[in-house]
């Protein structure tokens, strides 16, 4: 069943064109479809945030659907094609599919996570959201360097998403290690994939943390969806064992990073995933006719990504690591990239110091 947890409502001028045509569409409304329950928690209300301004500076209302409650996402997404919805956002990469196969029914535009091949059928129809994946790891890869006061850190991937999540997380793992190393090629590193098919649980996340941080990893990058708590629990546990933090993507973990006594958190930083700039942009291109003919990009450059520190990292640091990350997206440095599980142990063999 779903349940639809918030409504917001605007007065809107012009005529909608909701399921007859792609071009040129007056959007006055659009559903915002994500699981609320069983996502990365800090993801999803993010995302929902970033369409809070719309109502006043767009003229859009929106709903929002919780899709925790139903195993059927693409009747979830059929329901909300056919509720005067002129776009609908499946803000989660694993219903990408369903949101493609549900726009070449109902002709009611999707906005999707996740690189799409090239489908005649929904052309115009179908927006997809990627990440400057591999660059964004290099710009955490030069923050840990420059922070630590080890050269040993540590990297844990939690497959509990689509393929294309897991792809990007192990391409932003790849990213992580060239970036440390253009730091200190000494620098030494640990890598655990948790899970292959989205199966991946936050037991199974914890006993990889636990054992990196057994080998003496001062850093964790940990990486996945709701899985992820489980590593960041180990690393709570190693609590007095040293200056160990961790870092993320997405968002900034704020409901589920743990304090040390005295508020100062466990974090080193983590790079936020902004939507309003894609989201904005979307809608810009169904009222002029050009939805889904580009990739809508979250990068550094144009503020999709942006770095999130909390005070542990010296601000040189945080400096010289944006600024790199820029000149990464530029093109400026070669920078593996790691697709998959093998390939990013690949390069951790490769780029193992001699003797370790």
């Amino acid at each position: 069943m779903l349940v639809a947890v918030a409504t917001l409502a605007a007065s809107v001028g012009g005529v909608a064109g909701c399921g007859s045509s792609v071009k040129h569409v007056q959007v006055r409304k659009l559903a915002f479809v994500a699981p609320f329950k069983d996502n990365e928690p800090d993801w999803t209300l993010q995302a929902r945030e970033a369409l809070e301004e719309f109502p006043q500076k767009l003229g859009v209302r929106f709903d929002t659907v919780n899709a925790s409650q139903t195993r059927d996402i693409r009747g979830a997404l059929e329901q909300v094609s056919h509720e005067g919805n002129q776009l609908v956002i499946a803000d989660n990469g694993t219903y990408a599919d369903a949101a493609e196969a549900v726009a070449a029914d109902t002709k009611v535009p999707e906005l999707v996570w996740g690189e799409r091949p090239h489908n005649k059928a929904t052309q115009g129809l179908v927006g997809a959201i990627s990440v400057k994946d591999k660059e964004s790891g290099w710009v955490l890869g030069v923050l840990a360097a420059k922070a630590a006061y080890s050269r040993h850190l540590g990297i844990v991937v939690g497959a509990d998403g689509s393929d294309w999540e897991l792809a990007t997380w192990n391409r932003m793992a790849g990213g992580f290690i060239a970036g440390a190393h253009s730091v200190d090629p000494r620098t030494r590193f640990e890598y655990a994939q948790v899970g292959s098919h989205g199966d991946a649980t936050a037991r199974a996340m914890y006993e990889a943390g636990k054992r990196e941080l057994a080998r003496g990893t001062q850093m964790l990058i940990i990486l996945g969806g709701s899985s992820m708590i489980g590593a960041q629990r180990a690393l709570e546990a190693r609590r007095g064992a040293g200056e160990t933090l961790f870092m993320g993507a997405v968002s900034d973990k704020a409901s589920t990073r743990h304090l040390e006594e005295g508020g100062v958190p466990f974090m080193l930083g983590s790079i936020i995933w902004d939507m309003r700039g894609v989201f904005r942009r979307a809608i810009a291109d169904l009222r002029a006719g050009t939805f889904g003919k580009q990739p809508y990009v979250l990068s550094l450059a144009n503020g999709g990504l942006t770095l999130y520190t909390t005070g542990r990292a010296p601000s040189d640091a945080t400096e010289q690591a944006i600024a790199e990350g820029k000149k990464a997206e530029r093109g400026a440095f070669q920078i593996p990239v790691t697709p998959t599980k093998e390939a990013v142990e690949a390069l951790v063999a490769r780029e193992r110091p001699a003797g370790k």
